[in-house]
């Protein structure tokens, strides 16, 4: 049996007026040169940091690679990496926050071409029971699926976590914060918080970030 594709999201905990010093340029051009099993390296910074991106104290990151081993034994301990850890971790507060996923639904880039997001949107949802993980699962694929045409979504991509049996993510890319607001009063997901979020859902978070132009979002043309 193949090893699923492992989708990887991480929050990088900086101490302030350090973003600048963090290294991630040098290091995901190593990736794109040297590691061709990562096939997404993309990086934001939530809007807090808008008027002030080198006073950010956290970077998100989206990551995928060909399978779990794939990040711990060719990524996590490749010479580079060493590299920047030496460095980065002495302006991080915090060390990996890595958090495991499996892609269960959605697109990555409905466009096929790459095409640079106004807004990410990052949701982490924790169901009620695996049984309400399932029923939330299809309705967010149903929701994809309607989506997936619409010029102002870019991804939309649903993951289950690999390490408890009630988690779920959506990552989604918008071309602005006003689709990403138009999105959230569509019918269907208007219909899908009225039916499941109080009685599938235990509890939600959710936050925006907008690109820093670190990594890239696939190696080529879908």
């Amino acid at each position: 049996m193949v090893a699923p594709e492992l989708y990887l999201f991480a929050n990088v905990n900086l101490v302030p007026r350090k973003y600048d010093d963090s290294a991630y340029d040098r290091l995901a051009e190593y990736v794109w040169d040297k590691e061709p099993t990562t096939k997404t390296y993309y990086f934001g910074i939530p809007f807090d940091f808008a008027e002030d991106v080198s006073g950010a104290t956290l970077m998100f990151a989206f990551e995928i690679y060909e399978n779990r081993e794939r990040l711990t034994e060719t990524h996590l301990k490749s010479a580079a990496m060493a590299k920047f850890l030496e460095r980065a971790l002495s302006i991080m507060t915090t060390g990996l926050d890595l958090a495991y996923y499996t892609k269960v639904g959605g697109f990555l880039d409905s466009r096929g071409d790459r095409q640079e997001c106004g807004i990410m949107h990052d949701t982490k949802i924790e169901c009620v029971s695996p049984a309400a993980r399932e029923t939330v699962i299809s309705e967010l694929q149903a929701i994809a699926r309607g989506l997936e045409a619409d010029e102002g979504v870019y991804t939309y991509v649903i993951c289950a976590s690999m390490e408890e049996k009630t988690g779920l993510r959506v990552f989604a890319r918008f071309q602005s914060k006003d689709d990403l607001e138009r999105v959230s009063r569509t019918g269907n997901v208007l219909r899908f918080w009225k039916e499941f979020g109080q009685t599938k859902i235990a509890t939600m978070q959710q936050r925006g970030y907008f690109p820093n132009k670190k990594g890239w979002l696939h190696r080529s043309k879908l």
